[in-house]
C-alpha cells in the first residue's frame, strides 16, 4: 500500500469525517518553525484527539499502518554522508557478506577510488533518495513510494567510471529500495548519463540523472537483491563492448 504524506492525510480525513479544509485549516495553525520531535502532524494529531475527533485507538491503527507501510523512512532523515557510506554500502554488505569494503589488504594500489571488493572486481556504490521535485519540505516530508504519481528526480552524482569496474545503483523508496548493478562502460555508454559533472574536470567525472518519466531506462539492470555476487560478477561480464571508452584508470 502506498503511504506517502498526502495519503496520510487523506486517511487522517476519512477516520476523522472531516473535510479538507479543515485538516488543512489545522496543519496551517501548527508552527512552521517546528522542531523534532514537535511537527505539524504531532500538533495535527492532538489536536484532533483533544477535539474528540479520532480516538486514540484510532491514531495507535494508523500510525501502526504508516510504519508498516514507510520501512525506509529513517533514511530521508539521515545526513548525505551517513546515507550513503553507513546506510547504502551496509545494506550492499549486509545483503552479501562475500563482498568485503575496499582495502589495501586487497588492492595494493588502493587509495579510496571506490567502495567495494569482489574476487578483484572494484565496486562503487552509489543511492539516491525518490523525493517530490515540486515540494520544498524537508526529505522526510515529501519522501515518495516506489508506485508514487508524482514527479521525482534521482541524482547520482561524483561518478568516476575509470576508478571502478562495477556500479551498485540504489534508488530509495519510502517502500522499497530497487538495485541497479552496471559495468563502467554500461553507465559510460547510458543515455542517462551526463559525463561533465564540474567545469574543467574534462569528463573525469558525472552523474546519472534518473526520473520518474525516465526510471524504466533502468528497468534491464535491475536486481532484486537476493544474489549480489552473482549481480555483480555478472555485469563485469558484460564489459567490452563500447565505443568511447572513458579513462581506464581501473582494470
Amino acid at each position: 500500500m502506498k503511504m506517502e504524506l498526502s495519503e496520510l492525510e487523506e486517511i487522517i480525513l476519512r477516520t476523522m469525517n472531516g473535510e479538507r479544509g479543515e485538516v488543512d485549516g489545522i496543519l496551517d495553525s501548527a508552527d512552521p518553525d517546528d522542531t523534532y520531535p514537535f511537527n505539524a502532524f504531532e500538533f495535527f494529531i492532538c489536536k484532533l484527539i483533544s477535539a474528540n475527533r479520532i480516538t486514540f485507538r484510532e491514531y495507535e491503527k494508523i500510525r501502526s499502518e504508516y510504519i508498516r507501510s514507510t520501512p525506509n523512512l529513517k533514511a530521508f532523515r539521515m545526513g548525505p554522508r551517513w546515507f550513503g557510506e553507513k546506510f547504502a554500502q551496509g545494506l550492499v554488505l549486509e545483503k552479501c557478506p562475500e563482498i568485503k569494503p575496499a582495502s589495501k589488504e586487497f588492492d595494493p594500489e588502493f587509495s579510496g577510488e571506490y567502495d567495494l571488493w569482489l574476487d578483484g572486481i572494484k565496486v562503487e556504490v552509489k543511492a539516491s533518495r525518490a523525493v517530490n521535485r515540486n515540494s520544498s519540505m524537508p526529505l522526510h516530508m515529501k519522501a515518495l513510494s516506489k508506485n508514487t504519481e508524482k514527479e521525482f528526480w534521482m541524482n547520482y552524482q561524483q561518478l568516476k567510471p575509470q576508478h571502478c569496474n562495477v556500479f551498485i545503483f540504489l534508488a530509495v523508496f519510502l517502500d522499497e529500495i530497487a538495485f541497479w548493478i552496471l559495468n563502467r562502460d554500461e553507465v559510460w555508454d547510458h543515455q542517462l548519463y551526463s559525463p561533465g559533472q564540474h567545469r574543467g574536470n574534462m569528463g573525469n567525472e558525472g552523474q546519472l540523472h534518473v526520473r520518474d518519466g525516465t526510471i524504466d531506462l533502468m528497468d534491464k539492470f535491475k536486481s532484486d537483491g537476493k544474489n549480489l555476487g552473482q549481480d555483480i560478477r555478472d555485469a563485469a561480464a558484460r564489459r567490452g563492448r563500447r565505443n568511447n571508452s572513458p579513462p581506464t584508470s581501473a582494470n
